[in-house]
């Protein structure tokens, strides 16, 4: 299992490759073909998500406003950012929206398995570029995906460590991944901070 510390370190090599002109030019391309029309499904999602969201709140429920927002993510990394926050705000509300509706579950295990496909089909696309890309390019990108996976298996241990309480347990969510880098200074409290995404546009809904 990866510990904290160990992610961390991956992390702060992440940030330091920053420092390449050949990763920020990469970082900066945009993409297309397979992950965009897999990103096309996470934004179904979230129309229906926010459609169910708005009937809940119009029977009664109490639910935050911000929950029928739809999605208006123009990057892969936004997209998957914007999904994974009302992911967790579906799974502190859950019981709310229950109490008015169909069961909310369901919605939810779609929306994670939708969310995890796209970051695959991420991983994989860079994975295919990596073979033609410089050296230092390539290197930051299997750190990345290092990064992934060692924050992956910390959220899975958060759901698994707060299994009863699913308000607590929804804080463990991968859109801190999907965060601007913006320096030293702006990282979020809790530890992992975030990667610095890959700016691939998100196809037209």
């Amino acid at each position: 299992m990866a510990s904290i510390d160990l992610v961390a370190k991956v992390r702060d090599e992440v940030a330091g490759a920053l420092d390449d002109k050949s990763v920020v030019a990469a970082e900066a391309k945009l993409a297309t073909g397979t992950q965009n029309t897999t990103a096309r499904q996470p934004k179904l999602w979230g129309r229906r998500a926010v459609a169910r969201v708005k009937g809940a709140l119009r029977a009664g429920a109490r639910v935050p406003e911000e929950m029928t927002r739809p999605t208006s993510a123009r990057t892969v990394p936004a997209l998957l950012g914007q999904a994974n926050k009302l992911l967790s705000l579906l799974v502190e509300h859950a019981a709310a929206l229950d109490a008015v509706g169909a069961p909310t579950q369901p919605l939810i295990d779609d929306g994670r398995k939708l969310c995890d496909a796209l970051a695959a089909a991420d991983a994989t696309q860079e994975q295919t570029r990596a073979a033609v890309l410089p050296a230092a390019v390539a290197a930051f990108y299997a750190k990345k995906g290092e990064l992934y996976t060692g924050i992956k298996i910390i959220n899975d241990a958060g759901h698994e460590l707060h299994a009863h309480d699913p308000a607590a347990a929804s804080r463990y969510n991968l859109s801190i991944l999907y965060r601007r880098h913006v320096g030293p200074a702006a990282e979020p409290v809790l530890a992992p901070p975030a990667p610095t995404p890959t700016q691939t546009p998100a196809p037209p809904a």
